[in-house]
């Protein structure tokens, strides 16, 4: 299975903080908290219930904070954000090795939109796989009415025939993925969408019931370990060891087995061992990359696309769709072709060769001016037609995958515009959870003025406002990278008039997580390279908590010149900057200025974000302005020319049209 496909939940468990407050089934949460939470009952029989409450014996950790707003709880409280992918970690002792153990959650769902589902993960083996245990809807109503307490906690369904090892047992509780399912105890099929896939609702605590049972003693960490091959028909990976929740400190041996036509020739960590073992020491996420035997990369990839690694031997062959199937080397004309007919085929993770010919715009839709979203899968390469220029008009492109070229193609005027009507895109490109990118060659632009398809202004209507922000909002952003992107190459792209070019990761509230791979926004690595920016007026780009190298770039504020800010560098972020041209800034002052200037520095900062205030790091060499320096950045690890100089005029070997027939011979 395609790696960024597996759901597991990410099992790097993180310390509790409790609350004070606790309640019991006749209060609302102002009592003293209980010494210990969790409670042991045995019957006449010798079975033993054990409910074991957050901090109390028996639990372990959590990814997920007590709240106490829902009263009906017991302990100190429930288990809340338990979002994708949160886990709650158990342990329990059995005197002896049982077969007929069974296990349930008393929980709380107060939304019915919200029905989730959960695994169980016992010693490091998933157990219903396929068969969550379900957590339909229960009931809402007002937070503090204690009446409503047996409506709102409930026990689920028991998943039983649980096989107990003598001694310490450690379960781990995660959340099911999106899908249709029958679940645990039979009854009617749950559906959990993908805004819910991987969540869990609200927990009081975890009921185990078998024989002989206790707390357990055992708290070793079960970290999860997912591993696949990048492009399964390239190759595929085995091991001894199961994907799933690994025992911390486990040797793994994994194997790349390339196919017939293909060769290994990394995993995505760098390491190019085959077969590679390795110990278990934190949440692991490995696909084994291959490349077709003989294969040659397209000229004129540089930066941190070439890496998979933070070290100049952890080298990366971008080949896109190489190796597709000869179904799979389309041609896109129409609007029914790029959402319709070959869309399955572009979400998927199979290689293909993409040609877009001509202009494809949402122009002869019900409304124009609804934007469209197309999600990229995996092992792509889309190119524009160079004898009929590949264009995409308020479609945005949304890459969810690895290993992608996109080359000669024009993007833009993605209407994101949501009062009174939302829009089905936000930007005209970004990457989500998306790694081993190279854009290049591409046009990217939108009107500062807002405009209909057939260039006319706006001028009333549902798309138009007298709001002073309309403008700005109209179009969102140009190209951005969010969730753990990274390992990008952005080169020789033209990007213009636009009111907010590119974004590096979303918000100052702090680093946005793909838990499907493990990576976080402080994991971007991202190199743009010869690229013309003009009538920009901010993010060029502004970058939070990753890594970037900025170079032999052409900045012309122009039209903006009075109002336009750079780059903007932010939340401990680290850029490295140098031989740029800046023509034609002339703001230097404004609103909540922190460090540096408007064209390179830390600026508008939000003092009601966590990382609002946080400025960035950068050195920035041999440019057309003063050399600047905040803190210390080391210059990138790859290969490149490192230039001592700065471009004295625009480029003119940059966006479409530059690339030959042969340099588009996929």
């Amino acid at each position: 299975m395609k790696l960024k496909k597996i759901t597991l939940a990410l099992l790097i468990v993180s310390t509790l903080f409790w609350g004070i407050g606790c309640s019991n089934d006749e209060s609302s949460g102002s009592s003293p908290a209980p010494k210990d939470p969790s409670s042991k009952t045995e019957d006449a029989n010798g079975n033993v219930t054990l409910n074991i409450q957050e901090g109390g014996k028996g639990f372990v950790s959590s990814t997920g904070t007590v709240k106490t707003e829902f009263v009906g709880w017991t302990g100190t409280g429930y288990l809340d954000g338990l979002i994708k992918d949160g886990n709650v970690v158990y342990t329990v002792s059995a005197k002896e090795a049982i077969t007929d153990a069974k296990i349930a959650l008393h929980y709380c769902n107060t939304e019915s939109s919200r029905i989730r589902g959960a695994y169980v993960t016992l010693n490091g083996k998933l157990l219903n796989d396929g068969k969550p245990i379900g957590m339909p809807y229960t009931f809402k109503g007002n937070k503090t009415d204690i009446s409503v307490k047996d409506q709102r906690w409930k026990d689920s369904a028991y998943l039983e025939n649980i096989s107990l090892k003598k001694g310490s047992n450690s379960i781990i509780i995660t959340g099911a993925p999106a899908g249709t399912y029958n679940p645990v105890g039979g009854g009617d099929d749950i559906t959990i969408n993908e805004g819910n896939s991987g969540c869990l609702n609200y927990i009081d605590y975890l009921v185990v019931v078998g024989k002989g049972l206790d707390y357990g003693t055992d708290t070793t960490q079960y970290l999860t370990l997912s591993y696949a091959s990048e492009n399964i028909e390239a190759g595929s990976v085995t091991s001894e060891t199961e994907p799933g929740s690994v025992a911390e400190k486990t040797s793994v041996t994994l194997k790349a087995n390339a196919k017939e036509g293909w060769q290994f020739e990394c995993w995505s960590d760098g390491t190019k061992d085959n077969p590679y073992t390795f110990s278990i020491e934190k949440a692991t996420y490995l696909f084994a990359h291959f490349i077709p035997t003989g294969y040659t990369a397209p000229a004129g990839l540089i930066g941190y696309g070439t890496l998979t690694a933070d070290k100049a031997d952890a080298t990366y062959t971008i080949t896109g769709g190489a190796g597709a199937k000869a179904e799979n080397k389309i041609t896109l004309a129409s609007f029914d072709d790029i959402t319709s007919k070959y869309k399955t085929l572009l979400e998927s993770d199979d290689p293909a060769i993409i040609k877009i010919s001509g202009t494809i715009s949402t122009e002869g839709q019900t409304n124009p001016l609804l934007s469209v979203k197309v999600n990229i899968g995996s092992n792509k390469t889309i190119y524009g037609d160079p004898s009929n220029q590949g264009r995409l008009r308020n479609i945005g492109i949304v890459i969810k995958g690895e290993n992608v070229i996109v080359r000669n193609m024009i993007f833009g005027e993605v209407v994101s515009w949501d009062k009174p009507v939302k829009s089905g895109a936000d930007d005209a490109f970004s990457l989500n959870e998306a790694s081993h990118i190279w854009v290049d060659h591409c046009e990217f632009q939108s009107h500062l003025e807002p405009q209909n398809l057939d260039g006319s202004k706006i001028t009333s209507g549902d798309y138009y406002s007298t709001e002073e922000k309309w403008a700005k909002d109209f179009y969102d952003g140009l190209f951005d990278v969010k969730n753990g992107s990274s390992w990008i190459t952005i080169s020789n792209c033209y990007f213009h008039d636009h009111y907010k070019a590119c974004l590096c990761a979303s918000g100052d509230d702090g680093p946005d997580k793909n838990t499907t791979t493990g990576a976080t926004d402080e994991d971007m690595r991202i190199t743009f390279y010869h690229n013309y920016w003009k009538n920009i007026n901010a993010r060029m780009p502004l970058f939070r908590y990753g890594t970037g190298h900025i170079y032999d770039c052409y900045f012309d504020a122009g039209s903006q010149s009075s109002s336009a800010s750079c780059i903007n560098v932010r939340a401990g972020s680290k850029l490295y900057i140098e031989g740029n041209n800046f023509a034609n800034f002339s703001k230097t002052t404004g609103d909540s200025v922190s460090k540096g200037s408007y064209i390179i520095g830390f600026f508008f900062a939000d003092t009601s974000k966590a990382y609002g205030t946080v400025s960035g790091s950068w050195v920035a060499k041999n440019n057309s302005i003063a050399d600047s320096n905040e803190g210390s950045v080391s210059a990138p690890n790859y290969t490149y020319t490192a230039p001592t100089s700065y471009p004295t005029s625009a480029p003119n070997d940059v966006g479409v049209g530059k690339l030959t027939a042969s340099d588009l011979n996929y």
